[in-house]
């Protein structure tokens, strides 16, 4: 009966795990127009010896084989949402950690006898004055074995942990660097929040608003946009305000705007350009000293008015302010632009579409997570090199879905074959699916 509580138990914490993790990227993709996360870099906590005692492992084992052993790693990561608090707010720290495990010898017959429970907390004494402690995770959550289980083989596991904590109106403003561990030798890395002097950067009422988060969200429409239509200037984000003043334009080019000003270190950027007209070809470099990263996937419109670029930041970048230059034959426009750290990009898990022909536009669903309204599509042959077109504004989505109508194209550049697909999110960061979708130019019956 024991056992039978104990696998119930296990069973329900991680069920309850995925459940709050869940609604806790819906509630960050909801609101990631007013408040922002702060995730560390995920890092390896333990690489070692498995099933021996050395604390990572389980180690009370019977059987009529030798003991178990092998080998383990460990990764996690630490989130904290917002990052940018004031006195009284309260800020949602996850820990995630991922679990790799691989037994050597030993396996055969060998059954477990007895866990223990792992105990993670905040280091959050400089801000608090103490340290907060995430539930417990038990052995068999985290590594999936519990008692009177054989030794596997092969282990794959994640587990996550949140937990809300009250910024005390006492505390002092400044940035605070807080970390999870579990004793002193494992341990994540560091994220930063600000608290600030008593106000906030974002409307009271988006933080504070009552929001009722369905298990599973509604599909609503979003209105398409003509393709002959140039697209709007994005509305101001209060982040960049004054950043268009800062633009200097050389000779015959007129830049008015870019979207967004700002890009993460690790990610793939898709960088709308507004303007009056650009003189073909364009040129677009992300420029800091002696230091230059080349745009590619140039997709201007035919009025020159507006375009696409795609720029992958490396994950080594130096953070801080870089140059966005773009230039064409008449002249070259300089824009600021800021490099952070890694932001969360779309994950595209399948697209379901049919063979794109030039004669008909055709329904195109992407299944993922971490879209972020209002997304677009983009398609591009020969991995976004050689050829693209117009993003396409999508009809429907959610945190998970998305449903694009698409023209095919029709180029004298584009043959059949496969074209791979961008899906580009409202804060710029985007995610490529290769060879996505079968694209002919011969019409189909």
């Amino acid at each position: 009966m024991f056992d039978g509580i104990m696998g119930i138990h296990a069973q329900r914490s991680a069920f309850d795990g995925v459940y709050r993790y869940f609604l806790t990227i819906l509630f960050l993709i909801l609101f990631s127009s007013s408040a922002h996360a702060a995730v560390s870099e995920e890092q390896i906590i333990f690489n070692g010896p498995f099933f021996e005692n050395f604390g990572h492992g389980f180690t009370n084992w019977t059987g009529d084989s030798a003991p178990p052993s092998g080998t383990m790693l460990l990764k996690g990561s630490l989130s904290a949402f917002p990052d940018e608090v004031a006195p009284g707010d309260e800020v949602e720290f996850t820990l995630n950690l991922d679990v790799s495990a691989m037994t050597l010898a030993g396996k055969d017959g060998a059954v477990l006898k007895n866990t223990q429970d792992r105990l993670w907390s905040l280091d959050t004494v400089k801000l608090l004055g103490e340290r907060i402690n995430f539930t417990v995770i038990p052995d068999s959550e985290l590594l999936g074995i519990g008692v009177g289980s054989q030794v596997p083989g092969l282990i794959l596991r994640s587990t996550r942990r949140s937990v809300m904590v009250p910024i005390p109106e006492t505390v002092q403003p400044g940035v605070y660097s807080i970390r999870a561990g579990a004793g002193s030798d494992m341990r994540t890395g560091v994220v930063n929040i600000t608290v600030l002097n008593g106000s906030k950067p974002f409307p009271e009422d988006d933080l504070n608003a009552s929001v009722d988060i369905p298990l599973t969200p509604e599909i609503t429409p979003t209105p398409e946009v003509p393709p002959e239509q140039t697209p709007e200037e994005p509305v101001s984000d209060p982040r960049f305000a004054g950043m268009s003043e800062k633009i200097v334009n050389e000779r015959g080019i007129h830049v008015t705007s870019i979207y967004p000003y700002s890009g993460g270190a690790g990610n793939t950027m898709g960088i709308k350009i507004y303007g009056d007209h650009f003189s073909s070809p364009v040129y677009v470099t992300l420029v800091k000293d002696n230091v230059g990263i080349e745009a590619y996937n140039y997709c201007f419109t035919e009025n020159q008015k507006y375009g696409v670029v795609m720029i992958d930041i490396p994950s080594d970048a130096e953070q801080g302010t870089w140059n966005l230059v773009i230039t064409t034959k008449t002249g070259k426009a300089t824009v600021p632009f800021e490099i952070t750290g890694k932001q969360i990009p779309p994950v595209i898990i399948s697209v379901e579409a049919p063979v794109l022909t030039p004669d008909k536009a055709s329904d195109v669903t992407i299944t993922g997570r971490e879209f972020m309204e209002p997304c677009e599509v983009l398609l591009a042959g020969d991995s976004l090199t050689w050829f693209s077109y117009q993003p396409k504004p999508v009809l429907t989505h959610n945190t998970i879905k998305i449903r694009v109508k698409i023209d095919a194209p029709l180029s004298d550049e584009v043959k059949s074959g496969k074209l791979d697909l961008c899906v580009i999110n409202n804060d710029g960061v985007s995610s490529v699916y290769k060879k996505a979708i079968a694209f002919t130019v011969e019409s189909q019956p």
